[in-house]
């Protein structure tokens, strides 16, 4: 059923839906978002210490530090290196870090040998000046910590083992034996009586004087400890000191009255030195 209303109702012109897509399409470019071109940035710099191409460190300070022939002592740095090209020879040591040091004192010495390694370079240490390295094949070796070698006299030896031995005898029971024949045995026993004398200055006179040495703990014929300890004894300043007589109250009452006096006396002295100069002042 058609109405009035629907008669008088009529569809729009060609214009007008053209004018109302173009509004509708400004609407849409309008309320569109903004078109955003997002782009990385790359480092500058290369990170983890290469910032700037870094440059050549500071020199570690390697090579020679001790010359042919140098006199060194123990701990002494002779060659600082990264690997082996020098090894220690002898009296020298190497260090974790390939560092070659000074076993003993003595004179230094760079040289090869051939029986040891045939190309292996050498760092050693020699006792006297003149001495080369390597040392001949079965050569009597040096002696360590400065000593030499030192001969005792061959009468004090003679009269030592004179002193020192006794005569063992058999029993009658072992003559009687005839798995046993008689015989005389000589035995060494050995004793720390005095041996030799040690010339000793006197502190009094000033004059040597000789005084018995006996075997000590190390092998060593000296004097005894309590010797050494007493020899101040017998100096000029403890002669001049006055000997302590245990209970005598007389000599401490007389210390303790000449310490009071002179207390006394200097502190009069300091007060009167005060009031004279206070005195001159006001004059």
């Amino acid at each position: 059923m058609v109405t009035p209303e629907a008669d008088n109702v009529r569809a729009p012109s060609l214009a007008t839906l053209a004018v109302l897509e173009s509004v509708l399409s400004s609407l849409r470019i309008g309320n569109a978002a903004p078109a955003i071109d997002i782009g990385r940035r790359h480092a500058s710099h290369q990170a983890q210490g290469r910032a700037n191409k870094a440059k050549q460190g500071p020199g570690k300070r390697l090579g020679a530090k001790r010359t042919g022939g140098e006199y060194v002592v123990p701990g002494n740095i002779l060659f600082k290196q990264r690997g082996t090209h020098w090894f220690p020879g002898d009296n020298c040591m190497m260090g974790r870090d390939h560092t070659i040091h000074a076993a003993q004192p003595g004179y230094v010495r760079y040289y090869r040998d051939p029986d040891r390694h045939p190309k292996r370079k050498y760092i050693g240490i020699v006792f006297e000046k003149e001495q080369q390295l390597p040392a001949p094949m079965n050569a009597v070796r040096r002696r360590k910590l400065g000593m030499l070698a030192y001969q005792i006299p061959a009468t004090s030896v003679e009269e030592d083992v004179v002193n020192s031995t006794t005569t063992y005898t058999p029993s009658n029971a072992e003559k009687r034996s005839p798995r046993s024949p008689p015989s005389t045995t000589t035995v060494r026993t050995s004793t720390s009586e005095p041996r030799g004398t040690v010339a000793v200055q006197d502190a009094l006179s000033g004059t040597p004087t000789e005084r018995k040495a006996t075997l000590r703990p190390g092998y060593q014929y000296r004097q005894a400890n309590w010797e050494i300890g007493r020899a101040a004894e017998r100096s000029k300043a403890a002669m001049a000191v006055r000997t302590f007589t245990p209970g005598d109250r007389f000599a401490a009452w007389r210390k303790s009255a000449m310490r009071i006096a002179k207390n006394a006396e200097r502190r009069q002295m300091g007060r009167g030195g005060k009031k004279g100069a206070k005195a001159k002042a006001k004059n």
